[in-house]
């Protein structure tokens, strides 16, 4: 006997629960409310699926009261799986306004919506003006259900798999790519849905890094302390095809995606022997990491830990290359992890924001000498009211391989 769609789907994937969605839509049309937007058409993919418990392509419309609308280009079928709530199949935009009626203060997401999408949509609907509904989705995606907590567990156990992993791998004269491509296909056996996604900013097919030596004190175009060299032009970040010597640091700082959920993990190896510098910087990030478990609670002003973290960075001989160096230093050391890789919170330099507890970020503070190598240490946290769980639990010495 053949199998349903409906079979075949529940039997090889897992879905989103429905009961789980529907605390998600509850908790965002309250907030719909407190702001007196009466409606939103979202088109942006992770906040389909955040809401909606699929990522097919189309839109979902959020009324203030009551159940959403998916209207779904491609694939409804399998929406209609996925989502427990109604898929109603469209196949050219101008099918919208026959199925639903956007009120006059209706929102979107304006901080990603493409301009002429927008204009198509004003013209479709007879809209001039539209509210932006992005910062409502971020403060409900902020603090994490009970599921989504233990699917970031899950996330956290396959990076760990995957750094185990590369300190089997590591030998002399392996490249970056090489060692990046067995840990990433290791994770990926395990159920790594790759995938990574920024609500801002560029991650052109980011695997991860594995970056040794003076590469990984690279520059590039991603905000963030590591880059790499990368390929070519075309990719310029992440491994290369330098081979890792002996006396080299080698960071690893890979994510790993469970049911769309991400972890964000760094960890620092080598072939003996430690340069002593790079063993005296490492240091400071274990200090680090032990001020973070203790007060990452709930209450707690962000850019109080961002300050923290400063303090104790720059109580080293080292401050002036931590998270980059010169003109190529970030001004965070922490980011909401979820859905996306740049959730909120942020603890950032300047930003202050308030910490609640199931909150979720990954801190990575790191430091980087330019034509030597870096050193770094992150874990994704769980904010809880006695302090940090590390949601990436892995061995955080400044492992060597030798013999």
């Amino acid at each position: 006997m053949r199998e349903t769609l409906k079979d075949l789907l529940t039997r090889l994937t897992p879905l989103v629960p429905p009961e789980e969605l529907k605390k998600r839509l509850t908790r965002l049309q309250g907030l719909m409310g407190e702001k007196g937007i009466p409606s939103a058409l979202l088109f942006h993919p992770p906040d389909i699926y955040y809401l909606g418990g699929t990522k097919q392509e189309g839109f979902l419309f959020l009324p203030q009261k009551g159940e959403p609308l998916l209207l779904i280009q491609k694939y409804p079928a399998r929406a209609q799986v996925e989502s427990p709530w109604q898929v109603i199949p469209f196949r050219s935009m101008k099918e919208l306004s026959q199925h639903i009626s956007l009120e006059d203060k209706t929102a979107t997401e304006m901080d990603l919506i493409p301009y002429a999408r927008l204009q198509r949509l004003s013209k479709l609907f007879n809209k001039r003006e539209w509210e932006d509904i992005s910062p409502l989705i971020r403060e409900c995606k902020a603090v994490k259900t009970l599921w989504e907590i233990e699917t970031l567990r899950k996330a956290g156990k396959l990076v760990v798999h995957g750094y185990l992993k590369a300190r089997e791998f590591l030998r002399e004269g392996i490249t970056e790519l090489e060692l990046a491509a067995k840990v990433f296909l290791e994770m990926r056996l395990l159920g790594h849905e790759d995938g990574e996604t920024m609500r801002n900013g560029r991650m052109d097919g980011f695997m991860g890094h594995i970056l040794s030596g003076y590469s990984a004190a690279f520059p590039s175009y991603m905000n963030a302390p590591l880059n790499g060299i990368g390929l070519s032009p075309s990719s310029p970040t992440g491994p290369s095809r330098k081979k890792i010597k002996p006396g080299e640091m080698v960071v690893m700082d890979f994510f790993a995606t469970h049911m769309g959920y991400l972890t964000d993990m760094t960890r620092t190896f080598c072939i003996a022997p430690i340069p002593e510098k790079m063993g005296d910087a490492y240091r400071f990030l274990t200090e680090i990491h032990l001020y973070l478990r203790e007060n990452l609670k709930p209450g707690k002003n962000a850019l109080d830990i961002y300050n923290g973290v400063l303090k104790i960075a720059q109580g080293s001989p080292y401050r002036d290359h931590f998270m980059g160096y010169g003109d190529y230093r970030v001004n965070f050391i922490g980011h909401g992890v979820g859905t996306e890789i740049d959730e909120y919170p942020f603890i950032a330099r300047g930003l202050e924001m308030e910490l609640k507890e199931n909150m979720v970020v990954a801190v990575e503070p790191k430091f980087l000498f330019p034509g030597e190598g870096a050193v770094g240490l992150e874990n994704t946290y769980l904010i809880t009211s006695e302090g940090a769980e590390s949601l990436t639990p892995a061995p955080e010495e400044l492992w060597e391989k030798r013999g």
